[in-house]
């Protein structure tokens, strides 16, 4: 067997750097094991508000700009049926609301497993206070919503794909955002990170322009902030994917993807400990 693609979404870049054990779990095992002990209402929640920060000007601003069918599956959980309420609202005249948009979060809400009933309170509120503020917030700018992306940076070097939340374009020029519904982050640690150069990157493949402005938008807590971004930092990721690239083919041909043991993300977002002999040395009662 042969990697015929190396996975260079954000996403899957952050896991690498996590652990490559566990990168190779999701993206490469062609057994795909199945993910045990994954703290989810993070991610539950964040796919919620997003579904809202795309749904709402979609339908009533920009139906007729790009979109993805969503995959439907049976099992009832947070990503299924707003993947099913998503093609609806598209096969149909429906033009969201406050009042259904809190319909739906209403509904879908309750599906997520919170682990303390006060986490859970602050939560629903902010939620609705992110959910109307949509009917207030400028959408006159938009050029890309779920914005879509598969560059090729150079030849022998697989694409970086991904999803830009929010695409605008004012008189200056590009403006991009990410919605995050984690506690806010500095400027530095803002511009430390890599999924803003990479969107960045991304625009001037889909734009012919890189953006100008970049924006992390913080949703519990109407937070937003902006970063300008120097063209050297885009190069120094444009080599970081570079390296990244040669760091899975050179683990997958020695045939051995090492674990890097973290305990706080082993126990709460790995989902492979309970596989991971690593994770047993450390956790010997863990019954691995």
């Amino acid at each position: 067997m042969s990697l015929e693609r190396v996975n260079l979404s954000n996403s899957a870049m952050d896991r690498l750097s996590q652990c490559p054990l566990s990168y190779y779990h999701s993206y490469v095992n062609p057994d795909r094991p199945e993910k045990t002990g994954v703290t989810d209402f993070y991610a539950n929640y964040g796919t919620l508000i997003h579904f809202f920060a795309e749904m709402f000007p979609r339908t009533n601003f920009y139906r007729d700009m790009e979109w993805r069918d969503n995959k439907e599956k049976e099992e009832e959980n947070v990503d299924n049926v707003l993947n099913s309420y998503g093609n609806l609202l598209m096969e149909s005249d429906i033009k969201l609301d406050f009042p259904k948009m809190m319909a739906i979060y209403d509904e879908l809400f309750p599906l997520i497993d919170f682990p303390k009933e006060e986490t859970k309170e602050e939560y629903y509120v902010q939620g609705v206070k992110f959910i109307q503020h949509l009917e207030t917030m400028d959408w006159t700018k938009v050029i890309g919503i779920e914005q879509y992306f598969r560059i090729e940076l150079e030849d022998g070097i697989s694409p970086i794909t991904g999803l830009i939340d929010l695409v605008e374009r004012d008189e200056k020029g590009i403006i991009v955002t990410d919605y995050k519904t984690s506690k806010p982050y500095s400027v530095n640690a803002s511009l430390a990170k890599n999924q803003l150069p990479l969107y960045g990157l991304a625009c001037f493949f889909l734009f012919g322009e890189f953006p100008y402005k970049y924006r992390y938008h913080f949703t519990r807590f109407d937070k937003i902030v902006e970063v300008e971004i120097p063209q050297e930092r885009l190069k120094q990721v444009r080599d970081m994917v570079k390296f990244k690239n040669m760091q899975v083919l050179s683990y997958y041909n020695q045939g051995k993807f090492p674990a890097q043991y973290s305990e706080f993300y082993c126990k709460n977002f790995c989902g492979f400990s309970h596989i991971c002999p690593t994770y047993a040395m450390f956790n010997p009662s863990s019954g691995n």
